[in-house]
Order: structure tokens, then sequence, then C-alpha cells
């Protein structure tokens, strides 16, 4: 299959064996079985003819799926099924044309061979990740992911008359082999050659290149080692149900479902659980650090607390977490028969959500674990770096060495940690839907649905590796800042310096000064501190749902669907509020209308159609058997998101041009040391609409009875639309208010050959 994109092109190796297996072992014993191997290849050209030109998802996509289904007739009341499944996946970036090795490096860092410990035992180094004002050259990371996943299933049917009751049970075993080698990334800005660093006047001052060229490097820059992970997970879960009715008209349905899913674990116990922010540090309490005097003459600032004990899984604990169990899950539905032609169904559930299901690959777990390390550049002293890029891990700010649990306790003590919180509450969703069905006419139907979503304890998907929601524990009050502004910035003598990295392993002890405002944490011996999994954030979520169908009879089918929702979800929506854990709601900014608009048509040509019945077999391979089908998608925009600006009036729904997508006047850089007081989105203010339209020419080809032959074509984005992107929202950038964006791919069109049997 090839798979041309517009712009250059894409060679993919793709092919798909299934095959389906049906028999009837008895009269009262029926089975199924089911197999599939999918095996798929990608490249993409080096358009740019180095190493550092960026590029996309090469590599490989292998899966083997098998299924078992048995079903057995117990009596004329009782049914009983037994389902197997197994998935074997694997999902690997591999790029021959992009590899730059150790050699590579080399050139980078002469003499210089600081990356070694991070790059030890990776299979292949990538050009690292350069950011320049916003070009950006290299991969910082890439990914090798090998899920298996095994599932059991088993249920029970009995008719008695007026209740029909069925109850079952199942059991999933998940492991996987997962590693995102990531080199790090290395960024530079406009703002460190500015004429200040308080809300510098980017459009006159400063340039990106002129801090590349000068090597430039602060606290943004990231090195990055990420070990691999073997991790597993079982899940189980009881449920039973009753449908019951009570009239010929009216059918209750009563159910009850109780899951269990455990806490991930690792092998090898490369696993973390938490950091222990009441466990005392015995050398600080018998000595503690001396704070310089300038410290003392900030009132208000919190006591200094020495405790913090890093606490890994044991045998005894092997999981991330202490894995809730009292998740009941209750069902209660109605189906009313209104008339012929109308039914009414009205329906509540509670779902839970899988932690792990969210989070999505194992490297997404908390990795400031002593197995995978970050290191960060130096902190910037009122503005000026303290680096450069040739020697960015000096004595004064040394590389963090990945010695799994070599420090015990004290890991990642003088740096940051995150971890997962260990009381964790499982994500809920309560769902109400109220629902109306009509028969219309020529096989035509009408559903129409009121939805609504409420959550509890949510945790936000995050695709990028941050999912999981978070709070700040170590955060220096922002009162302070906004009172004392850039006295908080000034160097002081770092307490910390000096230590022994079998104490202090991160990198603040080689640091002799830091700014004033890192002593004001509650944790000063400590940077970023984050416990994920907070409790207590909500979502909701509300919606109206139409659609009209026609299932494929005569030749072809036809469905639309209309969506219009109303979404909000906990967050916090300031500095004040992140800091007193103060969350509020804030409305979702996905389009609050789609539409989607499908079909499929068998082209009436050929042996068992209306034209061309009795076609010679010859003409009827060519012209017979062909269909079309075809998808359009249509939503009204995402709602623009801002961050911390002064505001001075409403943005407004216009213009509406690509060169000025809305009034960009009433917008100004945030007054420094003050408060977010502008709200995160406007009403009627969203990026461009986005529509595509998808479709498929096919036609198969029975060579026996069992085996066949299908030709498949299909162009996404049939008419080579350019769909536009948000325009730039950075106050700073001449390109403020435009859009410079497209996304989507220009036409494009692949062919398959496929045997099915």
């Amino acid at each position: 299959m090839n798979n041309y994109r517009t712009g250059y092109a894409w060679f993919l190796k793709y092919w798909n064996l299934s095959n389906r297996v049906d028999f009837n072992a008895t009269d009262k014993w029926k089975m199924f079985a089911r197999y599939s191997v999918i095996r798929t290849r990608l490249d993409n050209d080096n358009y740019g003819g180095t190493t550092a030109t960026p590029y996309d998802n090469d590599g490989l996509m292998d899966a083997l799926n098998a299924a078992y289904d048995t079903v057995y007739t117990l009596s004329a009341r009782t049914v009983l099924n037994f389902r197997l499944g197994v998935v074997y996946s694997e999902d690997e970036y591999d790029s021959e044309w992009a590899k730059l090795g150790e050699k590579g490096l080399e050139r980078y860092w002469p003499n210089n061979p600081w990356y070694k410990p991070y790059t030890a035992g990776v299979p292949a180094i990538y050009y690292p990740n350069l950011n320049i004002g916003g070009a950006t050259f290299g991969k910082s990371s890439w990914w090798s992911y090998r899920p298996r996943k095994y599932s059991y299933q088993g249920s029970v049917g009995h008719d008695r008359g007026q209740h029909y009751i069925k109850a079952g049970m199942a059991y999933r075993h998940a492991y996987e082999y997962s590693q995102l080698p990531n080199f790090g990334t290395f960024p530079f800005n406009a703002a460190s050659t500015a004429e200040t660093f308080l809300a510098p006047n980017l459009l006159n001052n400063g340039s990106a290149w002129a801090t590349f060229l000068l090597g430039a490097v602060d606290n943004s820059l990231l090195a990055n080692y990420v070990s691999p992970r073997y991790t597993e997970q079982d899940q189980s879960g009881v449920f039973v149900q009753d449908d019951f009715k009570l009239h010929r008209r009216v059918t209750l349905n009563l159910g009850l479902r109780w899951e269990y899913k455990t806490a991930p674990s690792e092998r090898e116990g490369r696993l973390a659980r938490y950091l222990d922010l009441n466990n005392r540090i015995p050398e600080f309490q018998s000595k503690p650090p001396v704070m310089p005097p300038q410290v003392a003459t900030i009132p208000g600032a919190p006591k200094p607390t020495y405790n913090g004990a890093f606490i890994y899984t044991t045998p005894d604990a092997k999981g991330l977490y202490r894995a809730p169990r009292a998740n009941f899950l209750p069902r209660l539905g109605v189906a009313i028969r209104a008339n012929d032609r109308t039914a009414i169904r009205i329906g509540y559930a509670r779902y839970a959500a899988p932690i792990m299901s969210i989070l999505g690959y194992a490297w997404r777990l908390p990795a400031t674990d002593g197995f995978s390390i970050t290191s960060t550049g130096p902190v910037q002293l009122q503005g000026v770096p303290q680096g450069v890029i040739s020697n960015p891990f000096p004595a004064s700010n040394p590389l963090v060495m990945p010695v799994g649990r070599g420090y015990g306790r004290n890991t990642n003590l003088g740096g940051a940690a995150t971890w997962a919180r260990q009381n964790l509450k499982t994500p809920m969703n309560d769902r109400f839907n109220f629902t109306v069905e009509r028969d219309l006419f020529a096989g035509f139907k009408l559903d129409g649905t009121f939805f609504t979503n409420f959550g509890h304890n949510m945790v936000p998907e995050g695709q990028g590796g941050n999912a999981g929601f978070g709070r700040q524990t170590n955060m220096v009050d922002p009162q302070l800042g906004y009172t004392y502004k850039t006295a908080l910035t000034a160097p002081v003598t770092n307490p910390f310096f000096g230590l022994p990295a079998s104490l202090m392993p991160g990198q603040l002890r080689g640091q002799r000064t830091v700014p004033l405002s890192s002593l004001l944490r509650p944790h000063p011996q400590y940077a970023d501190l984050t416990e994920g999994f907070l409790p207590g954030v909500e979502n909701r979520y509300k919606a109206l749902q139409l659609r009209v169908q026609r299932r494929f009879a005569s030749g072809y089918s036809v469905v639309w669907g209309y969506n219009y929702n109303r979404e909000s979800t906990g967050g916090y929506f300031n500095a004040p509020d992140d800091y007193a854990n103060n969350l509020t709601m804030i409305p979702g900014n996905l389009p609050r209308h789609r539409m989607t608009l499908g079909s499929t048509l068998d082209l009436p040509f050929g042996k068992g159609q209306r034209l061309g019945g009795n076609l010679h077999p010859v003409l009827n391979a060519m012209f017979g058997g062909w269909s079309t089908s075809h998808i359009f998608m249509w939503n009204s925009g995402n709602f623009l998101r801002f961050g911390q600006l002064d505001v001075t009036g409403e943005p407004g729904a216009s213009p509406r041009e690509w060169s000025k997508w809305f009034d960009t006047s009433v917008f100004r850089q945030a007054t420094p040391f003050t408060p977010r007081t502008n709200p995160y989105q406007y009403n009627h203010l969203t990026g461009p609409n986005y529509w595509s339209l998808d479709s498929t020419l096919s036609k198969n080809f029975a060579l026996t009875e069992r085996f066949k032959l299908e030709l498949r074509f299909e162009a996404y984005n049939l008419t080579n639309t350019v769909m536009p992107g948000n325009p730039n929202l950075a106050v700073t950038s001449t390109q403020f208010g435009g859009i410079t964006s497209q996304v989507n791919y220009g036409r494009e069109v692949q062919y398959t050959l496929r045997l099915h049997f």
C-alpha cells in the first residue's frame, strides 16, 4: 500500500491476515474463534538531507489478536457463555536515516561526554531536540511499547418469565515492556537576550537565534534518562442484572457491577511509591542548614520543614499506590414502548475509569524514582543565564545520575519529585440519558438523546505524558511574590551547597547561590514536588445528540449525527488558587457543535444487481461487485485558550480573517507580579471550523467459497482542502492573532489488496 502526502512521500508496508471459524459442535453447543495478524512498517523521506531533520512516525506497528467464544444451551431457559481473548502488540519508533549514535553526539560535545550515563543501554540515539524560537530540529524522545493482554469472561443467563437474570465475572491480566528513551530538549528563547527579564518587549528586543549563538541555557533545558519498565496489572469484576418486564410495553433493567484493578507493579521493582513528607531527615534535624539573613527579612515566610524520605515498592507492597476496592457500579434503566413506532429509554449508570487506561503507557507513571532521571539546566539569576550548551552540566549544576535505589530515602533530595497519591480514589462517572426513538419512513429512524455526565475524582487524559491531575506541594506563597517582587529573585548564599551526593544527589548541592524565592518553599531542600492523582476534580458534561439512520438495505445505508455539548472541569484558575488548593470549574474548550454524515453504497452493476445481472464473467469481474463509502465530518472549532494577560475589553468574534482572527488590541502582556484575572476563554471566540471528506472505493473478487480478494482505494481529504489551525496566541509575537498553520494534510491516497479466508 502506498500513501502519498502533500510535500513529502511516505512509504508504508502493510499486510493483514485474519481468519474466523464458526461451527456447531452439537445442537446445544456453538463455538466461534478468530485470529488476526497485522504488520505495518513506516518510513518517511529525509527531506532535509540531515539527521537534524524533524521527522514523524517511522517504525513498526504489529499486532496479533485471537479470540474464542463458546455458548452452551443448558436448557430451554438457561444459557452459558465463555470467552477468551489475547492481544499481543508492538509499537516502536525506528528510523535508520535519523540515527545519530554517540559518534554524532561527540561532534556536539567534543571531549565532554556528559551524556554517557543517559545514553547507556539505549537502543538508538537520535539528533538532540533543539528549539530555537519555535524552529525545531531533531527529536526529543521515541518509544518502544510491547503490551500483552489476556482476558477471561464467563456468564450465565436464565429466563424466568417476567425476569431475565444474567450474572457473570471477568478477569484480565496485562503486562508490558515499555521504554521512552528521551535525550531531552535544548530550548533557546528570545527573553534571554532581551533588555530586561521583567516582561520584556520581545517584539523589539531579544532574539532566540542570538541566544543560540551565545549558547546560553537556563532551567528550561532538560536531559532525561527513562528506564525500561516491565509492568503488570490485574483486573477482576463480577456483575448481576435483571431485565424485568413490568408490562408488555415497559421493561425495567436493574444491575450491579463490582470491579477491582490492582495498582501497576514492575517486575524488577523499578517503581517508587511516594515521598513521605512526614518523615524527618536525620542529618538536617541534628544540624539544620543555616539560612542566609535575607530570608529573615521576608515576613510571612514559612518556617522550613526538613522532612522527606522516598519510599520504594517492596515484596509486600508491590503496587504504585493502594488500589481502592469499593468500586460498586449500579445500573438502572427503563424502556417504554409508547406505540408501534416510538420508544422511550431512560437510564442511569455509574462507570469506573481505569487509571492505566487514562495514563496509557507505563512510562507515564511517576518517573522521578532513581531509575528514570531528569536533570535541568542552571537556574537564571535575575534574568542572567548561568550555563552554556557546550557544558550544560558543570560541577555547579551536576548531572543527576540514574542509580536506581542507590540513594535510598534521599532520592531526589535537592531536586524535583513526582509521585502517586497513595490513597487514590477511583475516578467515577455518573451518566444519565433520556432517549426518544422514532421510526420515520423508508427504513429511516430518528434518535434524540439528552445526555449528562457527572465525573468525580477525574484524572485528565494526557497523551503527552502529563496525565494525572497533580498538585504542587512545595510552592512559594504567590502573595510573597506580589508583595516583594524582584527582591525575591536576588541571589543569596545556598545553605545546601557542598553537601555530599549521598545525602543530596540533586543539583541543588552544586549551586553556590540560589534565588531567594527558592528558600521560601515549605521544603527548601527540594525543588518542585508534585503529588499526582489529586482527588476532588469534578467534571460536568451535557449534550443534545441527534441521529438519523438508515441501516444497510437495498444496497445502501446512511447515518447523520449531530452533537451540541457544554462541558466544564475543575482546575486552578491562578497561582493563589493553586497554592490554596482551591478548584474552580473551568469551561471546556472543545467544539460545541459536531456533525457527521456517512454513507455506504453498493454500485448496482454485476451479478445479483439490478443492472448487468447477466454480464459475462470477465465483464462482471471488471464492473461488478464495486461499493463506495464516504464520511463527512464538521465541527465548530475549539475555543481559544489564553494565558495570563492584561485585557481591556472583549476580543470579539470578528474580524475572522487569517491575518487577524480577533481584536488583538485589547490584549497586553501581563503586569509582572500580579495574579491572573482574565478568563481562560471567551464566548463565541473559537478557532476556525473544521471539515473533512474521506472516501473509499472497493471491489471484492470471489476466488473460491473460502477465499476472497479485496481491492480497496481510500482517499483522505478527498477535496484537498486546507484546514487552518488556531491563530497565534503569543502576545509577544508579530503574528499574534494570525493563522499560520494547517491542521490537516493534503489529499492522501492509498490502496490495499487483502486476502480474506
